[in-house]
């Protein structure tokens, strides 16, 4: 079976994907969609992070074309991106 597109992903199903992330502890692997799905970015936005970022969210890849998260590194991305002032976005 084909894996569906993130475009075609509908936002019930995203919102459930997000519902998982958020009932599970903090070592739970997590796959590129259900990251994208908790972080309410597109999978082309995460591995444009993996590509580009390098204060990127940390993953790992056990094995070829296999990208994991984990919980608490999502966590930790969303908390450390709090800015105090639009100059330091740059």
């Amino acid at each position: 079976m084909a894996k569906k597109l993130w475009k075609d992903v509908t936002e019930d199903e995203k919102m459930k994907m997000k519902q998982f992330v958020i009932n599970n502890p903090d070592d739970t692997p997590l796959t590129p969609e259900y990251a994208a799905s908790y972080l309410e970015v597109s999978t082309a936005t995460l591995q444009k992070m993996r590509c580009t970022n390098t204060k990127g969210i940390p993953f790992f890849k056990p094995r070829h074309k296999c990208i994991v998260y984990y919980k608490r590194d999502l966590d930790n991305y969303l908390t450390n991106e709090a800015y105090q002032c639009t100059a330091q976005y740059a």
